[in-house]
């Protein structure tokens, strides 16, 4: 029996996702041999379903493991992945006033990143003193809101980066122009390969990234440094702008189809 909370892929049976857990839910996970999950399940159960010996799509233990960007950073280095220098803030009182304080030495520019923001939001591009400061005001009202931990990341000043779009074995790849913020939704448009050789950098560390880690449902962004490609970020709950919702459902549908497939 093959259990469903994807609202577009029909399982023998179908839950939503955020309805109450029944004893009724718990009793057919016994049966499931299989559960397709969306792109906002919560840790808990997947995590449930995965300690039952279940296989489930897609493949999140890492992003659960590691959350948030500051989670991400620490991945990657973990997992020995190319990515931008980073220095990872878990609270602001740890560059404030604490028993052990030590200077933060910081190179300008550079930018800020909120630990939490998606679509280019919480980013800053950081160019002095005066800036940084008045940065960290916006910092500490994220932390009266529980919401702790930021990153300073080496600015890396080149006109294209990447995205990329990874569903089952199927990967997109997106060189995208524009200003300091290249996503589509800000100030980002679609471009061809901006350098021959580039494109297939890209798909060795993606390819790389997913046989390490196992995603098989995420957007990933890359950022170019000397000519070679650096992990950015990953994205889990991804916009569709770049593939289309038509023809994501499709993709994403083949990959679960084949997913179950190798079950068998």
């Amino acid at each position: 029996m093959v259990i469903s909370f994807l609202p577009t892929f029909k399982g023998d049976i179908n839950f939503f996702q955020f309805e109450p857990l029944s004893p009724e839910i718990f009793r057919l996970f016994q049966r499931a041999k299989a559960v397709i999950f969306p792109q906002t399940i919560s840790s808990f159960l997947y995590f449930f379903a995965k300690e039952q010996g279940i296989p489930v799509f897609p493949e999140y233990t890492f992003r659960f493991l590691f959350p948030g960007k500051a989670g991400q950073i620490l991945l990657l280095k973990a997992l020995k992945l190319p990515h931008p220098e980073t220095i990872i803030i878990p609270r602001l009182c740890g560059i404030e006033e604490n028993p052990y304080r030590r200077t933060l030495k910081l190179k300008y520019p550079f930018v800020l990143k909120g630990n939490w923001g998606d679509e280019g939001a919480e980013v800053f591009l950081i160019k002095n003193e005066e800036e940084f400061r008045a940065t960290l005001k916006v910092v500490k009202a994220w932390e009266r809101s529980g919401r702790f931990g930021f990153l300073i990341q080496e600015y890396i000043k080149e006109n294209f980066d990447a995205r990329v779009v990874v569903i089952g074995k199927k990967v997109f790849i997106f060189f995208r122009e524009g200003g300091f913020k290249k996503n589509i939704v800000q100030e980002g448009k679609v471009i061809p390969c901006p350098k021959r050789g580039l494109k297939k950098k890209v798909k060795e560390l993606i390819e790389e990234l997913t046989r390490k880690t196992g995603f098989n449902l995420v957007a990933v962004d890359l950022l170019f440094k000397d000519g070679e490609p650096l992990i950015n970020e990953f994205n889990f709950v991804f916009g569709r702008r770049l593939l289309g919702e038509k023809r994501y459902n499709y993709y994403l549908k083949k990959a679960i189809k084949e997913f179950l497939e190798e079950l068998k």
